[in-house]
C-alpha cells in the first residue's frame, strides 16, 4: 500500500509540473476554418508581388589593355626604368610595370640578361624567371653619364633684364 501512495504521489507531481509548464507556454493555436481559394490566390499574388532577392554576382576583373608589341620609346622607357625596379626583377613586375603581356616581359628580361644588365638570382626555373640588376653595369653606366655631364660646358646664364620704369 505504501509503495502505491508513492506512485500516486509521483503522477501528481509529474501532472502538476506539466500543467505548470503548459500553462507557461500558453495555449496552442487552435486549427481554425480552412481558408477559402480566394485567400489563398490573393496570399499568393501578394507574395509574387514583393520582391525577390537578387544575388550578388561575383565581381568581374577588369581586363587589362597590355601591349602585345614594343615600339621605340617604350623599349628606351624599360631600358631606363629597369635597373631603378630594385632588387627582385620578374616577368609579373615588369608586366605590371610597364603594361606588356606576359610573353613580352620574358622576351625583355631574356634580352636585358643577354646584354649584361640584369643577373639571374639563384637557381633558375623555366617557367620563373627570377632577376635581380646588375650592380657593375649600373655603375657603369651612371659613371658614364656623369663623364657625359662633365664634359659638356654650362651655358652662361644670361644677366636680369632691367625693368623698365
Amino acid at each position: 500500500m505504501n509503495i502505491i501512495k508513492v506512485y500516486i504521489n509521483l503522477y501528481q507531481n509529474f501532472f502538476k509540473k506539466f500543467y505548470q509548464r503548459f500553462k507557461i507556454m500558453g495555449k496552442q493555436p487552435t486549427q481554425g476554418q480552412k481558408k477559402t481559394k480566394d485567400q489563398i490566390s490573393k496570399a499568393a499574388s501578394q507574395r509574387s508581388n514583393q520582391t525577390k532577392k537578387k544575388w550578388t554576382k561575383g565581381r568581374a576583373k577588369d581586363k587589362l589593355n597590355n601591349a602585345v608589341f614594343l615600339d621605340n620609346t617604350s623599349y628606351k622607357q624599360i631600358e631606363t626604368q629597369l635597373p631603378k625596379m630594385g632588387a627582385l626583377i620578374t616577368v609579373s613586375t615588369v608586366s605590371d610595370k610597364f603594361k606588356v603581356n606576359g610573353s613580352l616581359a620574358r622576351r625583355c628580361i631574356r634580352h636585358f640578361a643577354k646584354s649584361g644588365l640584369l643577373v639571374p638570382a639563384g637557381d633558375q626555373n623555366s617557367k620563373q624567371y627570377i632577376f635581380t640588376v646588375n650592380a657593375q653595369v649600373v655603375a657603369a653606366q651612371k659613371a658614364a653619364a656623369a663623364a657625359a655631364a662633365a664634359d659638356k660646358p654650362q651655358a652662361q646664364k644670361k644677366a636680369p633684364a632691367p625693368k623698365k620704369q
